[in-house]
């Protein structure tokens, strides 16, 4: 299946959590649960320029994404989307923001307002290192049996 089928678009619009593989200089592979942005397709995953998702992206830029539409429900099936990726060093950009604030802040039932109380000590933690923004071409996208 391509990136832009609707089963894929489905996961896209309904994922809350894109679960990144990465690999190390060495090939050594890492797995980084990360929010995630899908627009104008591509995906935009907003992380700290020196985490292991970011420096990892840099040597290798093939990765591999794991989506489950969570947001819809319990699915049999997990969507795998290959691709490519580039580390942009720096916050995301203003439309990223304001896509990303209403995706995970004003979201309904999973909007972050109902943990307003923990917003000072997350902008004291993100505030603790450089950021990037990791932006990723979906190259192919498969539809698997959930485990």
């Amino acid at each position: 299946m391509t990136p832009d089928d609707p089963i894929a678009a489905t996961f896209f619009e309904h994922s809350l959590v894109a679960r990144v593989a990465t690999r190390s200089p060495k090939g050594r592979p890492a797995m980084t649960p990360l929010w995630f942005l899908y627009d104008r397709g591509r995906l935009f995953l907003a992380t700290g320029r020196d985490t292991v998702a970011a420096r990892n992206t840099t040597v290798n830029p093939e990765v591999v994404v794991l989506l489950d539409a969570e947001g819809k429900g319990r699915s049999d099936h997990v969507l795998r989307v290959r691709g490519r990726a580039k580390v942009h060093p720096g916050a995301p950009s203003l439309r990223a923001l304001a896509l990303l604030g209403r995706k995970y802040y004003l979201g309904g039932w999973r909007s972050e307002l109902g943990h307003i109380r923990l917003w000072r000590l997350r902008t004291r933690y993100y505030g603790q290192a450089e950021g990037a923004v990791i932006e990723i071409e979906p190259l192919s996208a498969e539809l698997l049996p959930r485990p």
